[in-house]
């Protein structure tokens, strides 16, 4: 009886010294709880990763697209004129900025190759990177048959180093087929970072050729020279969206090779 007098005595004048002091007792709510636990991240907005990378393929999809109707448009559009520079260009563009660019997302899970298996996926790397190779060489080969000054522009040079990565790129995939001919793994494994290393580069240098040609006079003469710059935009955005992957992959196995030896 006491006790409980006492602290029912008491509980007055602890209230009246909070209230003085204006200390006010935090007592936290589930829904505020809940709302700190959350940190910030894209699945708070209410967005999945799918529909991000769903976004990003349609984006790079109508970027490559677009680039090669406005490019094919360019070259046939006198096709009783076609002569080996517009064919040139018909080639390179279905072989670096088609099929190459396809090639390189199908091995990517969230491309358009999601239904696919891992092995359906490698066939179709290989199926696009080996038709795109050859019909880049035809159209280099139009191109260095004409035997102009073509080559010493920044569009040639940078069209001649994509041409050596090809090959160099090719090369090694067609080793990457047979793994039991190398029957140490490092090898092996080297020979797979070497083709994905240079099969990217290959389709950048690919990309910066193209966009010096479109700075060209003979692009600027039928359209603009603000179109031009548009499609040289346009060109960088796609390029790079489509190494993003591949270039965080390529690093990841680097950056393990080194961790392996050295730490």
């Amino acid at each position: 009886m006491f006790e409980m007098a006492d602290n029912i005595d008491q509980a007055p004048i602890v209230d009246e010294m909070v209230t003085e002091h204006e200390v006010v007792p935090e007592v936290p709510s589930a829904v505020d709880t809940t709302e700190m636990s959350v940190p910030w991240t894209i699945r708070s907005l209410g967005v999945s990763w799918d529909a991000v990378h769903a976004s990003l393929n349609t984006l790079v999809y109508m970027l490559l697209g677009g680039s090669a109707l406005v490019t094919l448009w360019f070259a046939c559009k006198s096709p009783s004129e076609m002569t080996a520079f517009h064919w040139h260009i018909v080639f390179c563009m279905i072989g670096y900025q088609l099929l190459m660019p396809h090639g390189l997302l199908c091995l990517q899970s969230f491309s358009w190759s999601s239904p696919l298996t891992f092995s359906q996926r490698r066939r179709a790397h290989w199926l696009l990177s080996l038709v795109g190779s050859i019909l880049a060489l035809i159209g280099s080969a139009l191109m260095g048959a004409r035997k102009t000054d073509n080559s010493y522009s920044l569009h040639g040079k940078f069209a001649i180093a994509a041409l050596v990565f090809t090959i160099v790129s090719l090369a090694k995939g067609v080793l990457a087929l047979y793994p039991r001919l190398f029957r140490r793994y490092n090898a092996f494994y080297s020979i797979k970072i070497s083709h994905s290393l240079l099969g990217t580069t290959a389709f950048i240098l690919s990309s910066v050729s193209l966009s010096y040609g479109y700075l060209k006079h003979s692009f600027t003469g039928w359209a603009t020279v603000q179109f031009s710059y548009t499609m040289v935009s346009l060109t960088c955005i796609s390029t790079l969206l489509v190494i993003l992957a591949p270039t965080y992959k390529l690093s990841r196995k680097l950056f393990n090779i080194v961790q392996r030896k050295f730490f």
